[in-house]
């Protein structure tokens, strides 16, 4: 059995009944990417989070007297329960006790989500997830199976699961990268295969090596939940509408290479700080720790606290709306961030930095031999790697952005306290549990039986750090992944924003030892937006990077209160949405390309690079069910 280390955080929070429940879905998260289970990587677990706290947030409001918020679902005022497929709350008979409803919600979708046995999942780790449901069960603040505000809770979690859960999408499929073609994904160098066992439940029996790609037709079949229009990305330098970026792109691969480099290259300018704010936002879906979603939720939890309408008791009914409120609109914009990201991210197929060093055709700027720091391995004797999906836009940079708005429009007071994309004033003290004196660099493999603390290895430095403000945390998550090297900066932002120019255009400052110079986080607005090639609408410019595309994702659940997207569904046929021209020929390639082609080098410039084109539309079609496919608008 996994022992999951202890938790840093205060003890009071978990006696707050919202609080506890989303403590017990990260709990979920941890475990679950430690023992192979259900509900990984980053899209996925953001949107069991978002499902979760969308069962919490209506049985806790559907029961409210006085409810200042109103409900996802709609209420229901008949007696009977929901026809398959209708956002309509289950009926009420009479229930009003607000926390044994919430805990029947959490439990169900808890149990639903994880517990359920799967081909894929092997024995044990259902088992172990069983455990630890069966454990939070127990634990919990107010259990009582037979009151009817428990079977109304169950009722609304199960109704939150039928209409949302997204079962596939996740596995690669058809999907295959076309190696060696200038900004197109590759497999990793250093990762090219992992080694599974055949059978899940036979860990020690015959393996097979797998080209590991994290849901490449998510973000065109899964069902939006609260984003009421589709969400862009403007084209990256060397595609589509910024082919000919070619000065930007150059001095990104400068800047990844100084800064992302592996520590020990003599080519590394990046500071020691630096390296460690790296490290602090990772949860790389690490062993004992899980993904990005969980560390934003971790800094939200101390956020709530923070900022919690009544300071004097912290389980009060003022907190308790104030709190489900708050998390269903975070969680669900990240869930929902995550969907935008993935379809971006597949559409472009972009290369990572590690393969982009190696691999530029160019031989006065390639570096065959290049190393970047990597996403870390933590808690394990693996070697880092590069995440295993294509680079533009940043993941992290768009869910820390999304989670991040939400809070800081939930507590801006309409405005009244900082502007929509202005500093805020939200302060938080917070040790990563990638940098916490704990966990490590194992010098074997990871023994499940054993305490962390227990087993040999290179313990990271605990770092507790400090913020100014929700603002600068979102420049930082997004800039880190360049200090790991995983990621380029355009993958979350417009260099404009960010950097200090100098005279020429697209090249931007550094210290006199090398280091990029980056504006103050307060003065970031993240304004600058670029075209795409494919849009019906060539005046329209849209967000460049992750940051730019989780704010307007935030902004647009928040404006429009947490409802729910009952129309305009994706079909599963548009890659790169509906209407838009990359569906069937790529974006057009850059003058990087264009080099390779004349040098011989790679196969050249509008090569289908594989991805999704080789899925037949019967095999998308299948992935939603008939009453799901509905058109999304046009991209414009």
């Amino acid at each position: 059995m996994v022992v999951l280390p202890p938790l840093e955080e205060p003890s009071e929070y978990n006696s707050n009944y919202i609080l506890y429940w989303n403590h017990a879905g990260l709990e979920f998260n941890r475990l679950t990417h430690s023992v192979n289970g259900p509900q990984r990587g980053p899209p996925i677990s953001a949107r069991a989070l978002g499902i979760l706290h969308l069962a919490i947030h209506d049985a806790y409001f559907s029961l409210d007297t006085s409810p200042k918020y109103n409900t996802y679902l709609a209420a229901n005022l008949t007696a009977m329960p929901p026809s398959a497929g209708e956002y309509t709350l289950p009926p009420k008979m009479g229930e009003d006790d607000q926390e044994k409803a919430v805990a029947g919600a959490a439990i169900t979708v808890l149990h639903k989500l994880y517990t359920q046995p799967t081909p894929s999942v092997s024995r044990d780790a259902t088992h172990q997830l069983t455990q630890l449901h069966n454990k939070l069960v127990a634990d919990s603040p107010d259990f009582d199976a037979l009151s009817e505000s428990y079977r109304f809770g169950v009722a609304v979690g199960e109704t939150m699961v039928k209409l949302l859960d997204h079962g596939p999408g996740l596995e690669s499929g058809s999907y295959r990268p076309t190696p060696h073609v200038p900004y197109r994904f590759n497999d990793e160098p250093t990762n090219p295969v992992k080694l599974v066992p055949v059978d899940p439940n036979n860990p020690e029996g015959p393996k097979t090596a797998v080209h590991e790609y994290h849901a490449p037709v998510y973000g065109m079949t899964a069902k939006r939940i609260a984003s009421q229009c589709e969400h862009f990305c403007a084209d990256p330098p060397g595609l589509g509408a910024a082919a000919n970026r070619t000065v930007e792109y150059d001095d990104a691969l400068d800047d990844i290479i100084r800064m992302g480099g592996a520590t020990h290259l003599n080519s590394t300018k990046r500071t020691p700080s630096q390296t460690a704010k790296g490290f602090f936002w990772a949860y790389d879906g690490a062993n004992l720790l899980g993904t990005p979603p969980r560390l934003y939720n971790q800094i939200l939890r101390k956020v709530a606290d923070t900022e919690r309408p009544d300071k004097s008791d912290i389980t009060s009914n003022v907190n308790n709306a104030d709190f489900a409120r708050l998390f269903a609109l975070a969680n669900v914009a990240m869930a929902d961030a995550g969907i935008f990201a993935w379809r971006e991210k597949y559409c472009y197929d972009y290369w990572r930095p590690l393969s982009g060093v190696r691999e530029d055709p160019r031989s006065c700027f390639a570096n065959p031999f290049w190393l970047s720091v990597g996403a870390p391995s933590t808690n394990t004797n693996d070697i880092p790697f590069k995440p295993p999906f294509p680079a533009y836009p940043s993941g992290h940079a768009t869910f820390g952005a999304a989670a991040f708005q939400i809070a800081r429009r939930h507590y801006s007071k309409d405005g009244a306290r900082w502007k929509n994309r202005e500093p805020d004033t939200i302060s938080f003290k917070f040790t990563s549990e990638e940098l916490n004196g704990v966990s490590r660099d194992l010098h074997q493999p990871y023994d499940p039986s054993r305490a962390i603390i227990e087993q040999p290895g290179t313990v990271r430095t605990k770092i507790s750090r400090e913020f100014t403000c929700l603002w600068e945390a979102i420049f930082e998550n997004a800039i880190s992944r360049v200090w790991l090297g995983v990621h380029w900066r355009f993958d979350a932002f417009a260099p404009e924003d960010a950097l200090v120019k100098t005279s020429r255009k697209d090249v931007y400052a550094t210290t006199r030892d090398c280091v990029t110079t980056y504006k103050d986080p307060k003065e970031i607005r993240y304004e600058t937006c670029g075209p795409r090639a494919d849009s019906t609408n060539q005046n329209k410019h849209f967000p460049v990077g992750g940051v730019g595309l989780g704010l307007d994702i935030a902004d647009d659940i928040y404006d429009n209160k947490l409802k729910p997207r009952t129309v305009n569904q994706p079909s599963g046929r548009d890659r790169c949405g509906k209407g838009s021209t990359y569906n069937k020929l790529r974006p057009e390639l850059g003058p990087l390309a264009e080099f390779a082609q004349r040098e011989g080098v790679s196969s050249g410039p509008n090569e289908d690079s594989g991805s999704l084109v080789g899925i037949s539309e019967e095999e998308t079609a299948s992935i939603k069910d008939k009453e799901d496919e509905r058109q999304i608008p046009l991209i414009s």
